[in-house]
């Protein structure tokens, strides 16, 4: 079982990162942040569109997990959901704030659970069993990942000139 200390490290890991998306992207022009070094790749813009909806949907799972442990958790094809939301034309501003929202509430609901639920698990349909704990693990990351593409996008962008 997680420790309470990891636990409270963890949450505020978890509840930092739109802070970090904020930082991130602060002071950018439109064109840096619509920037593709090729069709194949993602804007800042669209990275953290992507952080938000992802982030909704772990948001639900954690939920999940914490109400119906053993839960099914559906997983998502990320390419047809930036396609098919459009996530170049999502205004970014009301994007972060909801990343904002999201992580304060979820934040606050891991803060109420017992230790033992950390060690709950769903079952997510392509990657198999997950605990909580590994969940918002995940989310720490995941986060932190899409700040290492955007410094590459930054440089990329920089390059172009």
């Amino acid at each position: 079982m997680p420790t309470v200390q990891h636990i409270a490290a963890l949450i505020q890991a978890y509840a930092d990162g739109p802070r970090l998306i904020e930082e991130a992207i602060r002071g950018m022009s439109a064109d840096e942040l619509h920037f593709k070094p090729g069709p194949e790749h993602w804007s800042i813009h669209e990275n953290v569109i992507h952080v938000v909806d992802t982030d909704l949907i772990a948001a639900g799972r954690m939920r999940f997990i914490i109400a119906q442990p053993g839960t099914m958790l559906v997983g998502m094809d990320v390419g047809r959901w930036a396609q098919t939301m459009a996530y170049p034309a999502q205004p970014l501003a009301e994007a972060v704030e909801l990343l904002r929202a999201v992580r304060a509430s979820t934040a606050a609901l891991l803060r109420r659970v017992p230790p033992a639920t950390w060690e709950q698990t769903g079952t997510h349909t392509e990657a198999g069993p997950q605990t909580l704990e590994w969940l918002v693990e995940h989310f720490v990351e995941h986060i932190h990942y899409h700040l290492r593409t955007i410094a590459k996008r930054r440089e990329q962008f920089a390059r172009a000139g």
